[in-house]
């Protein structure tokens, strides 16, 4: 089988996407890592496209409004396999945090619209967080007047509230995996993470999040959480190209964690297959 990975190897997280890459090409795969501008002439060459962690790391680069690279767009219309490709949530931005809220599921109140701010009126200091934003890039924190004035369909609005911590829950597909604690909040590098035994209501909670994409998503979903005594409210659903820090984890649970990819990734195929067959035999 020949695999694309789409990451960016210039950033300081791409370490746990070269662990990925070499366990496929020891079950005997071709696998190249690209970023995510690579050439549009590759889509005929692979069999399947896996996007990981593409993001840029360097905050001078990063652009509210940016636009991506083309390719997201590409492998989807020709319907090419492929894994993190249909995300519901943070691949479609941030306005999904609002939804959510709206509907009363625990999630850090959000807010899409000026015209719901006197939902927050409780709180007097606000983010405004861009909507296609990722790892604490160009937030802005106001007050609620200044909220008013600075706010465009760029952002969406929360306030800022008290946590003690910060805890992730990562999803192979809707399958739980394990889970980290960052006291007191995530740094940008992942380098104060440790291991985190949630409770089963916990880790109920953070299901709940993971079964919306559907039991068959393809891919690894992170829930995000704030942290605040026993109370666990959603801050992000990272259903895109979530960084998985999986250099926390032993070698043991690291290695148990790609072969868990690994063998997603091959059902997938063979279900593809499965499926071809069923419709060249009618």
């Amino acid at each position: 089988m020949k695999i694309l990975i789409i990451t960016n190897l210039e950033n300081d997280c791409s370490e746990e996407d070269i662990w990925i890459a070499k366990s496929f090409e020891k079950d005997g795969h071709y696998v190249l890592l690209e970023n995510k501008y690579f050439s549009p002439k590759l889509d005929s060459m692979f069999d399947i496209f896996i996007k990981r962690y593409s993001w840029i790391e360097d905050i001078n680069q990063f652009s509210v409004g940016g636009s991506e690279s083309d390719y997201e767009t590409r492998i989807v219309q020709k319907n090419l396999p492929r894994i993190n490709f249909d995300g519901k949530f943070d691949n479609q931005g941030k306005h999904y945090l609002s939804r959510l809220y709206a509907k009363g599921y625990p999630v850090v109140p959000t807010i899409s619209s000026l015209n719901d701010l006197q939902k927050l009126s409780e709180y007097d200091t606000f983010l405004l967080k861009p909507v296609n934003g990722y790892s604490g890039f160009g937030i802005i924190e106001a007050s609620a007047d200044k909220v008013i004035s600075l706010w465009n369909e760029d952002y969406v609005i929360q306030p800022k509230i008290k946590f003690d911590s910060e805890v992730q829950f990562y999803f192979i597909g809707s399958k739980f995996q394990f889970a980290q604690i960052f006291k007191p909040k995530k740094l940008n590098s992942h380098e104060n993470a440790l291991r985190y035994h949630p409770s089963k209501m916990e880790i109920s909670i953070a299901s709940v999040f993971a079964n919306l994409n559907g039991t068959n998503f393809n891919g690894v979903q992170r829930i995000d959480f704030l942290k605040n005594g026993n109370q666990l409210l959603l801050s992000e659903l990272e259903d895109d190209s979530p960084y998985m820090a999986i250099e926390s984890l032993s070698e043991n649970e690291r290695e148990k964690f790609i072969n868990n990819f690994k063998q997603m990734t091959y059902e997938y195929m063979k279900n593809l297959h499965r499926e071809d067959e069923d419709q060249t035999s009618i």
